[in-house]
């Protein structure tokens, strides 16, 4: 099973447009589901009923959140990712790094994926 995602509104839209129509991944932005200044709790529990990954940039808020909700269905954190061009090649590299995860029978609840302007991928269990 693919991962689906939610990408927050700390990012640009147009990544979760390139997941979905590039990729095939079931990707959408905050916009487009109505949460749109949703409480950073509230668009976790968001995810969780829709049983999406977050992708943020928002990592000390996220980080904290995930802590208290272990069955979160996965948080992503693009750690330094400045304007629309890098969000999208940092966001493609962290989604399917997360699919392989999946892929290999790993899957990504309850943890936390960084990358890193070098596009190297980290993950952790949360708490």
């Amino acid at each position: 099973m693919a991962p689906r995602f939610l990408i927050d509104e700390n990012l640009s839209p147009q990544l979760a447009g390139h997941l979905r129509h590039y990729l095939g991944f079931d990707a959408v932005h905050v916009n487009e589901v109505g949460v749109r200044g949703a409480s950073d709790a509230d668009l976790l529990v968001h995810a969780i009923t829709e049983h999406r990954v977050v992708v943020t940039n928002n990592g000390q808020d996220f980080r904290k959140l995930g802590r208290l909700s272990p069955k979160h269905p996965g948080l992503a954190v693009l750690l330094c990712a400045n304007g629309r061009r890098e969000q999208i090649e940092l966001g493609t590299i962290l989604a399917n790094a997360i699919d392989a995860e999946i892929r290999q029978g790993t899957p990504p609840n309850g943890r936390l994926f960084e990358i890193d302007a070098d596009g190297v991928v980290r993950d952790y269990p949360l708490p």
